[in-house]
């Protein structure tokens, strides 16, 4: 069994110019390739990557690192799978329980 204090979850969140044409199609560009990634939008600036490991976490980051538009500001959080089960979703004032976004197909 794969330790959930080992296995980590990504959190990208990112606030990204839209004034222009271009800043719009750059910020479009970014929330595409996060999804080519692999990545799951839980909101409109915040995705998530579920990775086995530390090792491949650390690769995304730096795939992501070259992917940065111009003028954004791009932030990664690193959690364990430990810590993200401890999440709390609350929609218009009513708790619900939190639903882990869809993984990744995991190969062994």
């Amino acid at each position: 069994m794969i330790s959930p204090y080992k296995t980590m979850w990504l959190l990208v969140g990112f606030d990204l110019p839209t004034r222009t044409k271009t800043d719009k199609r750059l910020a479009a560009n970014f929330r595409k390739d996060l999804l080519k990634l692999g990545f799951t939008r839980l909101q409109f600036s915040l995705y998530s990557y579920y990775a086995h490991s530390k090792e491949k976490a650390d690769s995304l980051a730096s795939l992501i690192e070259g992917l940065v538009p111009q003028n954004g500001h791009i932030t990664i959080f690193f959690l364990t799978d430990r810590q993200f089960a401890m999440s709390k979703d609350y929609y218009g004032g009513l708790k619900i329980e939190s639903t882990a976004p869809e993984q990744g197909l995991l190969l062994f």
